[in-house]
Order: C-alpha cells, then sequence, then structure tokens
C-alpha cells in the first residue's frame, strides 16, 4: 500500500501527541480539490515544520491512517471535529483558519483529510537517513511507494540499529581526548569514541530529547548553547554513550538510550578519571 508525507504545522503535531483520545484528526488545508493520493486504509506521514530559528533538516515524527477527505465550512470542522482540528477552542482555530488562510469563517470552506490512529514514532525519521528525497521546495506534501512506506516504518518502530549497519555511516562529531587521564591507553578511548561517533544516532537523540523538552542543554549542568551563544549554538551539543567500554563487545551498536546529551565541559570530566564517572556521579559533584 502507497503512502504520503504531508509537511506538517509543528503546534499541530504537538498538540494532538499530547492528546491521545482522539478518534479522528483533520489535516486541514486552504486546498479544497479532492485529495486521490491515498485510498482508505492508507498511510499518512508527518514532516514537521522545525522552529523558526531552526533552518535543519525536517524529520518526520509520527503517522496515521487515511479515512476520507471532507470540504467543510471552519464552523463545521470545529463541530465535527473539536480538538481534532489540533486547536484547543473554537475561537483559536477560527482564528487560525483567518490568519493562515483568510478564510471566511462563517462561510469559507477548507479541505479536511480526515485521518485515524494517529502515532507518535518510537524513533524520529530523518528521510536522507533512510534514502527517501523530499526537496524543501515541497510545500504541502508528495506521495510514496509501498516500498518507502515500509522503510520508515521499519526505521521509525524500533529497527535503527539494522540501518546503521546498513548505511555504514559512523562520521566523527567532534570529542576530545584527555591522555592523561587513562592509564590505559589510548586504545580503549578510541574504541569507546568509535561507538559513540556514529552521528546518525546522535541526530536521532538530539530530535528525541527536543520532543521532550522542547530544545537541548546539558544533562548534567543544564548548559544552555543557544542561550548563551545565541545563532552559533543552535542545534549544538555533544553526545555521551553511557555504557562503560568494559561491558561492550566489538560488535555492539551504539542504541538511543545509551546516549546522554551533555556540553562539552561535563563531557571532558566524565573521561576525566577511570573508571569514567556515571551522568548521576558527576550531577552530584556538581552540587
Amino acid at each position: 500500500m502507497k503512502g504520503y508525507i504531508g509537511v506538517t504545522s509543528r503546534e499541530w503535531f504537538t498538540y494532538l501527541s499530547q492528546n491521545n483520545n482522539i478518534d479522528e484528526v483533520n489535516f486541514w488545508r486552504k486546498n479544497t480539490n479532492n485529495f486521490r493520493v491515498l485510498t482508505e486504509g492508507e498511510s499518512f506521514f508527518f514532516l514537521v515544520k522545525n522552529e523558526k530559528r531552526n533552518k535543519g533538516e525536517r524529520v518526520v515524527l509520527g503517522k496515521a491512517i487515511f479515512e476520507r477527505f471532507e470540504v467543510l465550512s471552519v464552523d463545521e470542522a470545529w463541530n465535527k471535529y473539536g480538538i481534532g482540528n489540533g486547536d484547543e477552542s473554537k475561537d483559536s482555530f477560527m482564528r487560525r483558519m483567518n490568519e493562515m488562510f483568510e478564510t471566511d469563517t462563517n462561510n469559507g470552506q477548507i479541505g479536511c483529510i480526515i485521518l485515524s490512529d494517529f502515532k507518535l514514532f518510537d524513533n524520529a525519521v530523518y528521510l536522507s537517513n533512510v534514502g527517501i528525497e523530499f526537496k524543501n521546495s515541497v510545500v504541502s506534501g508528495k506521495g510514496i511507494s509501498a516500498t518507502e512506506v515500509n522503510t520508515i516504518n521499519e526505521y521509525a518502530f524500533g529497527k535503527v540499529e539494522s540501518f546503521m549497519r546498513r548505511l555504514n555511516e559512523a562520521n566523527n562529531i567532534g570529542f576530545t581526548e584527555d591522555d592523561d587521564g587513562f592509564p590505559e591507553g589510548k586504545l580503549i578511548l578510541k574504541q569507546h569514541l568509535v561507538r559513540e561517533r556514529n552521528s546518525k544516532v546522535i541526530k536521532f537523540a538530539k530530535e528525541q530529547f527536543i520532543q521532550q523538552h522542547g530544545k537541548l542543554f546539558c544533562e548534567i549542568c543544564k548548559f544552555d548553547f543557544i542561550a548563551c551563544y545565541g545563532d552559533i549554538g543552535e542545534g549544538y551539543i555533544e553526545g555521551h554513550h553511557t555504557k562503560p567500554v568494559s561491558e561492550m563487545t566489538e560488535n555492539d551498536e551504539t542504541k538511543v538510550e545509551d546516549i546522554a546529551l551533555v556540553c562539552a565541559n561535563c563531557h571532558r570530566m566524565l573521561h576525566r578519571k577511570r573508571p569514567w564517572l556515571t551522568i548521576n556521579e558527576l550531577k552530584e559533584l556538581l552540587k
């Protein structure tokens, strides 16, 4: 079964992801022409827009199942789907429609892509990671093949490690060494850093952290790069592997839950002496 990737308002997606008891949601749009890309039961993926100052790649954070397409007035849409429109009140929804589409809230009509089974992904999906092209010039969305649907689902629901192995992409992300602090020598340190250097897992950990906390900051000292440095700090944080090297084998793969996001200072202190400090131990020292 084919699918569709729709460019989605972050505010709309966030609101609905926090309300789990909605049977059907309305993916509204200005265009009232019939939506023929999908048939009932096919997958609709949400490519969520970035915050205004974030110019990085957009990410697919969830999906739903296409049910039908309807053309409704703004008033009808609210009366029929309520908060399933992605707004907490009728006044807020009508104001949004007026501001975004300049739609007459009494008589004007909007296109309503009605979806069910709204799901937030376990693993955020960057399309570049899974080989699906999606140009920035695409404004509303595009259809995808059944193979691409399966690829997104596989990545999104727990099989990240297999993708990492197949893609074979392990890039350096600026880890540091302190030779004097490692009596067992560089070999162990390099083994540790190699396992931390899978940029895809770090990128993934960042996105999940932003979903949970709304921004990036050090998990230990709470340092916020963008608050301190402005735009140059946007999106920056270092990844620390919390699982000791002694517990890892040569074929172990980095998992998102093994990554802690920390500032450069805390990262260096974690690695300062052997055995390496845990996150909680360094937090206690900081107190």
